[in-house]
């Protein structure tokens, strides 16, 4: 008997466990949790980074044919000695409600000889205009919120101030509902904003666009760039621009001032708050020049859904390595997977997901590293199809006659 107290004090001095007959009696009488624990998360990676020359060097076979740029809706140039683009932009993938649209036979579109870009004006000299002629000047834009037609004069004054009802979500599942609020298709928004808005580019054939530039000379190189845009009355312009060298350093990062009034900044989506736009100091122009400082006609430019943010940028370039082209949707073009989609499939990553808006920096680094996965995965398939074929002999007849 001495002996057993002896052990049972050795026992629980050594584990560390004190003598406790209540609580053991109640951990005996507490049910067994058989839940299987949740899954852990997928483990954030980051690619191994390889030399520029090494990566631009695998990414030829990825760079996009202007052929394919011009169906992805990137710009491209009218001819070499302009400053003009032309966009050729897919009708939007997701469906959309019908809209009941009224004709107006005396629009200027539809004066009989008349010209399509004649805006109306030139015989008006100096006489006052009135309320008919606004309208008759005035241009039908698609909200890309709402699907609604509203007008705005050409100045971008909108003629009718109406409440903006919309879905930010996406439409998903087999029973088509919003992912923000799980709602059928074609069911009253759950968000509302003051105006209606547009893109700036309309389905089929935009141009030719003014105030585009390129590179001219040969800087080589390779970079990811990202960039968010705001809803101005001209559409869709730069606000902010982040670019990341192949090893993962930033190279160029800076807000923009739009050149037009600012009628969403788009926050959820942009991460851009008035007081960042307020404290901008570079237009437009001055990105470029500063992008062209280290961009020549050579560099191979990465990014998701490039063609929005060379548009925004207004930069025409040839050499570009998009990740919806690398990872397509399994249902096929014009559909694209997210990179929010991608980041967390395919790195483990969790991008865009916080309602402060996307990061252009944190965008650049996933679509940076998505290139770097498919660049390693294709190196070690063709070292695993060189392990297995056989090492073929050359024939020596002397050797195989013996």
């Amino acid at each position: 008997m001495h002996f057993c107290i002896q052990w049972h004090d050795w026992f629980y001095q050594e584990t560390g466990a004190p003598l406790d007959s209540a609580g053991a009696a109640a951990r005996r009488r507490r049910p067994r949790d058989r839940r299987r624990p949740p899954p852990a998360p997928p483990t954030p990676s980051t690619p191994q980074r390889i030399s520029t020359e090494q990566l631009a060097e695998a990414l030829r076979p990825h760079l996009l044919s202007p052929k394919r740029m011009w169906a992805m809706g990137y710009p491209l140039e009218i001819d070499s000695t302009s400053s003009k683009a032309v966009v050729y932009i897919n009708p939007p993938p997701r469906p959309r409600p019908l809209q009941l649209t009224t004709w107006d036979v005396n629009a200027p579109e539809f004066v009989p000889g008349g010209s399509q870009s004649d805006s109306g004006r030139g015989s008006l000299g100096s006489t006052p205009r009135s309320d008919s002629d606004e309208e008759a000047d005035a241009v039908e834009h698609l909200c890309v919120r709402c699907d609604k037609m509203f007008r705005m004069t050409r100045e971008g004054e909108y003629l009718v101030e109406e409440t903006c009802s919309y879905h930010w979500g996406r439409v998903c599942g087999s029973d088509s509902r919003y992912t923000c609020c799980n709602m059928p298709l074609g069911s009253k928004g759950c968000s509302a904003a003051r105006f209606h808005v547009w893109s700036g580019t309309r389905p089929g054939m935009n141009g030719p666009l003014e105030g585009y530039v390129r590179a001219r000379s040969p800087r080589g190189g390779v970079y990811a760039l990202d960039a968010e845009m705001c809803y101005t009355t001209a559409g869709l312009e730069l606000a902010s621009i982040a670019v990341i060298a192949a090893d993962g350093r930033l190279v160029y990062k800076s807000l923009v001032k739009p050149s037009s009034p600012v009628v969403d900044h788009n926050t959820r989506f942009s991460g851009i708050r008035p007081r960042d736009l307020a404290r901008a100091t570079k237009t437009l122009r001055d990105v470029q020049n500063d992008i062209l400082g280290f961009v020549g006609n050579d560099t191979i430019l990465i990014g998701h859904a490039l063609d929005n943010d060379l548009r925004a940028l207004k930069l025409l370039h040839s050499a570009v390595v998009d990740t919806c082209a690398l990872y397509p949707h399994s249902r096929g073009f014009p559909l694209r997977r997210s990179l929010r989609a991608l980041s967390e499939e395919l790195l483990g990553r969790s991008v865009q997901r916080g309602s402060a808006g996307h990061s252009p920096l944190e965008d650049a680094r996933a679509a940076m590293d998505l290139v770097l996965l498919k660049v390693h995965e294709e190196r070690a398939s063709r070292a695993r199809l060189s392990n297995q074929l056989p090492i073929l002999q050359p024939y020596d007849p002397l050797v195989s006659s013996a």
